[in-house]
């Protein structure tokens, strides 16, 4: 017979497990709603009315071996630049990237493109530094453009991931949200629909690649896009930033000290601390999905570790006097769910569900849907994208992605587990945590972050 406090955790393990399935059951029938609009073409970019200055928008484009990117990055951005005139294009890139062998790095394949058009505000600009990462790279940026412009606070820093496909309407979209509300942070919603080598030529792999493309835009549609949609109406709840399409005030950046080690999530941390208001826009960013398994993997641990940032976010405002509580406890509440989600809730219900199966009804039931869910998510995210992501390309039969769907319940939890292997083993051996640029087909090297 089970003591009391043991039949009490167990309880409360079942309580949070149902939980979480009610949240899971919650987004995907929200991304449903918002793909609605969210996948429509979007209303024209409104024109400029009224005599305030247009904002100016500096959009930086970090890359770091990049190289088979250059030309389809380049064309994309530079017809953002072309529908907005107050617009300005930054490919920032690193002294860090050695060139491989018989090969150019991304800054000299990006300036011998450039060189073959018009490059009116786009340029590329390289952080000399032999040591850094990315968010130094970012901020490196920014204080070369503070210099060269006399630092406006009332511009936007504009980040894009390299792989990024960024209608052309986007800085209008974003200069006229900017002008028309109050909001400190604008996120242009990422999705990922495309690869630049195409679907994965082993059939494992294209399941993988494809499920996660499912279930990840089921979070971006189901969670990223509908509270900012929310935001828009004044509705303050915890916030994130994702890197591939986030624009923040110039003022506002600065008050949070720049970009923080890893340059979104954290950062979207402290401004929701701080009070910044956040918004989106009507347009969808497209970026890439990861072209192997290793690549997906090899970034789980660079997303744990943002997510997993939320008490160094909260330690960072102890003594700022402006915070309020009730944010604090918010975020809490956010960082414990989110980071519970890529730690333990899978191996949580695998260790629940023998004794939830042996049970009554509501505990049979309860495992039954657990594992059962990822395939409901994947069959309704697969309509959903139905003009995103062409079937008949992916040739994934339904049963490898049935199985990589629940599958992902497990490979979710190996950056967080990886993360917190290579701290303990940092703390051990006096070395640092390294974090490493995901390796696709198309990168030609391995350089840090």
């Amino acid at each position: 017979m089970r003591s009391p406090a043991r039949n009490r955790v167990r309880q409360l393990a079942t309580a949070a497990i149902a939980a979480h399935l009610l949240w899971e059951a919650l987004t995907l029938r929200r991304a449903r709603n918002t793909a609605r609009t969210a996948l429509a073409v979007p209303p024209p970019a409104p024109g400029r009315d009224g005599t305030d200055e247009p904002p100016v928008l500096h959009v930086l484009v970090p890359g770091l071996g990049e190289q088979l990117y250059v030309a389809r990055t380049v064309a994309a951005f530079a017809a953002v630049r072309d529908a907005y005139p107050q617009a300005y294009i930054w490919f920032v890139t690193t002294a860090r990237e050695l060139a491989p062998s018989g090969g150019e790095t991304t800054r000299a394949v990006l300036e011998r493109q450039l060189q073959r058009m018009d490059a009116r505000r786009i340029a590329v600009v390289e952080d000399p530094r032999p040591q850094g990462n990315k968010a130094s790279q970012l901020n490196w940026a920014v204080e070369y453009i503070d210099q060269k412009f006399g630092g406006d606070e009332k511009s936007w820093i504009g980040v894009f991931d390299f792989d990024s496909q960024p209608p052309p309407q986007t800085a209008t979209w974003v200069a006229a949200t900017a002008q028309a509300s109050s909001a400190e942070a604008i996120q242009v919603v990422p999705i990922g629909t495309t690869t630049l080598a195409g679907p994965p030529k082993r059939a494992a792999s294209r399941a993988v690649v494809y499920a996660e493309a499912l279930h990840q835009a089921a979070r971006s549609l189901g969670v990223e896009r509908w509270k900012l949609d929310r935001a828009s109406d004044r509705r303050r709840m915890p916030q994130y930033l994702v890197g591939a399409g986030m624009f923040v005030r110039r003022d506002a950046l600065r008050s949070v000290g720049g970009f923080p080690f890893v340059d979104d999530v954290p950062l979207g941390y402290r401004l929701f601390l701080e009070g910044a208001r956040f918004t989106t826009v009507p347009v969808l960013n497209r970026v890439d999905l990861p072209d192997t398994v290793t690549a997906h993997l090899g970034s789980l641990k660079l997303i744990a570790r943002g997510i997993t940032s939320w008490p160094s976010a909260l330690a960072a405002t102890r003594r700022r006097p402006g915070v309020r509580q009730r944010d604090r406890l918010r975020l809490t509440a956010l960082g414990v769910a989110d980071t519970a989600e890529i730690t333990i809730y899978p191996w949580l219900a695998a260790g629940l569900t023998p004794s939830l199966l042996r049970g009554p009804w509501p505990g049979r039931l309860l495992a039954v849907a657990w594992w059962a869910f990822p395939l409901a998510q994947t069959a309704v995210m697969r309509r959903v994208l139905a003009g995103e992501l062409d079937e008949g390309s992916w040739s994934v039969p339904a049963g490898a992605v049935a199985a990589a769907s629940v599958g992902r319940r497990f490979w979710r939890t190996a950056g967080t587990w990886r993360l917190a292997g290579d701290t303990l083993r940092s703390r051990l051996r006096g070395k640092t945590v390294t974090f490493t640029k995901s390796t696709r087909t198309t990168v030609t090297t391995g350089a840090p972050r």
